[in-house]
């Protein structure tokens, strides 16, 4: 009698489905083609809709209202709330950022400027010594750091005129997580116990991200939220209002006061979002629309893709020394101008048409040495401010209907100023450091009361030949925004990557304050030596950005979630989402 050992016996079944599987006629081993895969990296693919942000139960949530028939509006509103909740070193109620709208039907892409603005009594005195000596710390920690936030308007506004589902709806699942609860992520545990000094300065903010014996919540402990709950359901019956306005409102200006910073109702209510005129630029093929200023990010970006038109990128191998030559080089013309001209178009009178011409592009490339790195010092900004952190957040989403939304939004630093205005549960900013206060009064980004402060977000969609979109990106990292950004276009599409690879490929960055170029790991060391023959400095750096980025080809969605940030998740819809309830009238 014969037997048959198990392997034997299992391979054995793997060659009758083979053959089963194969064409008639065809060697079962020429199946072993059909799962050859063409790239390392792969990302999430579905066919109506998709979400993707820096943390799952964000993504999760903005999956669930396009299931129930919501438009990306409605998903980036759902999404914005429960960032709020479950990522509180960046997603926020007491911060600001931008979004960029993009409406299929209209074939329209609308930016809203929600970006932070300085009280109306404030002033750059308020921030010096009797020597005239800044005060960092003052700038940076605790209430008198805070400016004026503009994520609740942000949000409210872009729901009022395109979301298509009751408002209310969007906002529960937030009020959900808040007040029940949701187990710490490692990662989350990790952001908590680094924050440790700056969470425990302030009583208000202790008592929610710090159990009772002082340390942080351990992984897997629920994080309760009640008064952060109690604020959205504020939010949730009375709109935007209820934040500027109502007794929310008032219990901010209150909780301000107590802590010794003059804040009034007048200045909570002085707060408008403002819609902007996207900056945008024809690149290859593809037409690049980017946020517009008060962001400098928008208009960096499109002026290092301008430079970058008189260049056969794909002939410069991706992830040679030649193609991060060529990067560096752009990106350092490029910051130059970005520090120089660019503030608040409602205080400041910028020729953004000039700045994102192609002449000039055509220009600064004529400069570009593709031998030899520039000195840094030795770029002029060409004729014609401060950053936020790495920690802020974005997040991406787009529709059945084809519509997209791309959305970054921060707190500045990691908590903002570390400051919860008591009873309200919500982390304030500290975007009052952003303003240029080394630089003099005339400076672009001086503060002035009532003014924006400058920034480096820069969420991007991209519309292909036929006016569709393409490719939905953002990013948070600071002043490494802008040339992350630039280098996952590049990726996709001069170097034509599948959008998982160009997302995880290793990152440079090039400043204009010193010579150095800063590279990710992962970068191959003979690279690293050609380009130091050319005269780059290099630094091995830590991970720049966290990209969250929706492309849409051949019918179908792909979504990648930038790994750089352990809890970020891309997901999407397979099957048609349910019809969407009509929305409800009136202003919530």
């Amino acid at each position: 009698m014969k037997v048959f050992h198990p392997r034997r016996l299992a391979l054995s079944a793997c060659a009758c489905l083979l053959a089963l599987f194969a064409a008639p006629g065809a060697p079962a081993q020429e199946l072993r083609a059909y799962i050859d895969y063409d790239t390392i990296h792969h990302s999430v693919k579905a066919y109506h809709g998709m979400a993707v942000s820096q943390n799952k139960y964000a993504t999760l949530v903005g999956r669930h209202v396009l299931s129930k028939g919501g438009n990306a509006v409605d998903a980036a509103v759902a999404m914005g709330f429960v960032l709020a909740v479950t990522l509180p070193r960046a997603g926020n109620l007491g911060g600001s950022g931008f979004m960029l709208i993009h409406l299929a039907k209209e074939h329209r892409t609308i930016a809203l400027d929600y970006r932070a603005m300085a009280p109306l009594s404030s002033s750059e005195a308020d921030y010096r010594d009797k020597s005239g000596d800044i005060l960092w710390d003052k700038l940076t920690f605790g209430p008198h750091a805070s400016a004026l936030p503009g994520t609740v308007a942000g949000l409210h506004e872009a729901w009022r005129r395109f979301g298509s589902l009751p408002w209310a709806e969007l906002l529960q699942p937030a009020i959900d997580l808040a007040d029940n609860g949701f187990p710490v992520s490692t990662d989350l545990n990790f952001a908590l116990n680094a924050a440790g000094r700056l969470l425990a300065a302030t009583p208000s903010t202790a008592a929610i991200y710090l159990r009772p014996d002082g340390y942080a919540w351990q992984p897997g402990q629920k994080l309760v939220q009640q008064d952060l709950a109690w604020s959205m359901k504020q939010i949730q019956a009375g709109g935007a209002d209820a934040f500027y306005k109502g007794e929310l409102a008032e219990r901010i200006v209150k909780a301000y006061n107590e802590a010794g910073r003059a804040m009034t109702m007048d200045d909570l209510a002085s707060y408008k979002v403002r819609e902007r005129e996207p900056v945008a630029t024809d690149y290859r093929s593809y037409r690049v629309i980017s946020m517009p200023l008060s962001s400098a990010g928008g208009v960096t970006l499109i002026q290092m893709l301008n430079m970058l038109k008189h260049f056969d990128v794909k002939d410069f191998e991706a992830g040679s020394a030649r193609s991060m030559h060529l990067l560096a080089e752009v990106m350092k013309r490029a910051a130059a101008n970005r520090r120089t001209h660019l503030g608040d178009p409602d205080f400041v009178d910028v020729d953004v048409a000039g700045y994102t011409s192609d002449a000039l592009g055509e220009s600064m490339a004529a400069k570009i040495d593709l031998d030899h790195a520039a000195k840094v010092k030795d770029i002029d900004p060409e004729p014609l401010g401060e950053e936020e952190s790495r920690d802020t957040t974005h997040f991406s989403v787009m529709d059945d209907q084809g519509n997209a939304v791309s959305n970054t939004y921060t707190l500045g630093y990691s908590f903002g100023s570390g400051w919860v205005a008591a009873g309200t549960g919500m982390l304030m900013d500290n975007q009052m450091r952003n303003y240029s206060f080394r630089d003099g009064e005339d400076h672009p980004n001086a503060l002035k009361p009532g003014k924006r402060v400058l920034s480096t977000m820069t969420p991007t969609i991209v519309l292909d030949e036929d006016g569709q979109v393409f490719l939905v990106t953002g990013t948070p990292g600071g002043s490494h925004i802008i040339n992350v950004i630039l280098q996952v276009i590049v990726n996709v599409i001069d170097y034509r990557m599948e959008l998982a690879e160009a997302t995880e490929r290793p990152r440079i960055y090039q400043g204009w304050r010193s010579q150095w170029l800063d590279l990710e790991p992962g970068i191959s060391p003979d690279s690293v030596l050609i380009l130091e023959s050319m005269g780059h400095e290099i630094r091995w750096r830590q991970t720049m950005g966290s990209t969250q980025s929706i492309q849409f080809k051949d019918g179908k969605f792909y979504g990648a979630a930038d790994t750089r940030r352990p809890d970020s998740l891309a997901a999407g819809l397979v099957f048609p989402p349910r019809p969407a309830p009509k929305k409800a009238a009136g202003g919530n």
